[in-house]
This record gives C-alpha cells, structure tokens and sequence, in this order.
C-alpha cells in the first residue's frame, strides 16, 4: 500500500510545507502570532496551523479516500480519531512537534507524519525543517535516516552494555503527577543523566541515532506526537512498551518507555513498578 516511493514524495510534501509556511516565520513570530492552547507552555503558532492546512490539502488531493487527522483539526474536532481503527488508510500529522521550541526560536522541531493502515502504523517520517534531513521507515522494511539525499540504516544498542547509572536519557520528569513523585525521584536516582527536551520528534531522533538510550514519554501520548516515532523507533530494533508492558495504543494515558534493548526496557520499567 505504501512504499519506498511514497514516502519520500510524503517528506517532499512536508520539505515544501516548511520552505513556504514554517523557516519564513521562524524567528519572525508576532506576538499575535502566538497563542496558548491548555496553558502558557502549550503553544500554537500561525505557522503550526499554516503547515497543517498545506499537507492536508496535498494529502487530499494524493489520496483522496484517505482519513485526515492533524493535530490542529483534532484539538478543534476530534472526531477523526474515532475512525482510526476503521480507516483503510490514514495520515497522522504534527505540522510542527516541538512548537514551545519553534515559537522561542529554538531549532529542536520537526514535521512528523505517521501512515497507518486499520490503525496500524505502517509508514512514518520525521522530517528536520532546519537540516531537511528526515527520519523514515515502512513496517517490516527497517528504518533509516536520510542525510542529503543519501540513507543510512539506523539500529540502536550502541550503549546496551552501559550500566543504567552510566547512560544518558529522556523522560518527561516534570510533568509527573503528585502521586508518584516520590518514586519518579528515586528513578531519577539510579538513571544517569536524564534530559527533556519537550519534543517527541527530537527525543525519537537522539534515540534511533544512538546518541541516548532511552526515553520515557508520560501522562497524555498523543498519535500525533507517536505515531510515526513509534514505528520509526521499533523499526531500528528498539524496544517500545507502556509501563504494563502493552503496546502504545493510540491517544492512551500512562508512562510509555523506549529502550535501546528489552533488557534496558525491563531495567527502566523496574524502577517505576
């Protein structure tokens, strides 16, 4: 259904979306241009719904039949997402993940468009507005990172024999509830160095390059912020479970961890049991 050719015409479309609609605003934003969704850190540009408005359209007159779902058309209407499992194919956009960033002038944003099929990740790309390099993989086929036009195979593991106190992570330590504070603490305790970068697409990418060895998403994951990082991710051999040791399922609750290996999975999900 999707293939190597699709997804790269899929990533000119979002190359295109952020040559006309998101690099001319970046570090250009009125403070009109700005605006808070759910709370001061919880940001929505001109530029975020811009570049949702030109994919989708190109989406649509791609793949005329296709269920539509972006992130500003969800936060409006979210009876999209009730159709997802029933959808022979659906896209899955974030015209830009990491907007706190993009709105602060920050460069850790990217483009992530997920390609589902009955609600199955099948096809995914993370594409880089600054670099336009992008992450991509289709289901059974691996993943890889094209850097220039050219692609190179990504597979994690490269710190799997590091002692958990000696890697370097992400996790969303502070947006954990009240109630497992005291325990996410003592996590911290025994984790190494952890950061947050408050973007999937730029954790996802430190993540599959090997750069990190895990990261640990909480609370409200969105399909959008997921989807194709997700598919991306366990396409390069991670290991990517909820902490109840299910699959990530879309737009669920809980502390979803991605690890470089299973044994570093069981050792993190360990500390939060």
């Amino acid at each position: 259904m999707i293939n190597e050719l699709h997804i790269h015409q899929l990533a000119d479309i979002c190359r295109l979306a952020s040559d006309v609609e998101i690099l001319p605003r970046f570090r250009h934003l009125g403070e009109d241009q700005v605006e808070q969704k759910q709370n001061h850190n919880d940001l929505v540009t001109i530029a975020d719904k811009a570049a949702e408005t030109f994919i989708m359209a190109k989406l649509r007159a791609l793949f005329p039949d296709a269920l539509l779902i972006g992130e500003e058309s969800v936060y409006a209407d979210a009876s999209a997402l009730a159709m997802f499992n029933e959808a022979e194919l659906s896209f899955v956009l974030d015209p830009i993940d990491g907007t706190w960033h993009y709105a602060n002038g920050s460069v850790n944003f990217g483009v992530m468009l997920g390609i589902a099929h009955f609600g199955e990740m099948i096809g995914g790309i993370i594409f880089e507005p600054v670099t336009g390099d992008y992450l991509w993989a289709i289901k059974g086929k691996g993943a890889f990172d094209r850097i220039k036009g050219v692609d190179h195979p990504l597979r994690v593991g490269r710190h799997a024999d590091l002692a958990l106190s000696d890697t370097i992570g992400c996790y969303s330590f502070g947006v954990t509830k009240e109630s497992e504070r005291d325990k996410a603490v003592k996590a911290v305790m025994q984790m190494g160095r952890i950061m947050d970068y408050r973007c999937a697409a730029a954790e996802y990418r430190l993540l599959v390059t090997g750069a990190v060895s895990y990261t640990i998403f909480q609370n409200t994951l969105n399909l959008w912020d997921h989807g194709a990082g997700q598919l991306i991710a366990t396409e390069a051999g991670a290991c990517s479970k909820m902490l109840n040791g299910q699959p990530y399922e879309a737009q669920i609750n809980g502390k979803l961890i991605v690890a470089e290996s299973e044994a570093r999975w069981e050792e993190l999900a360990a500390l939060f049991r």
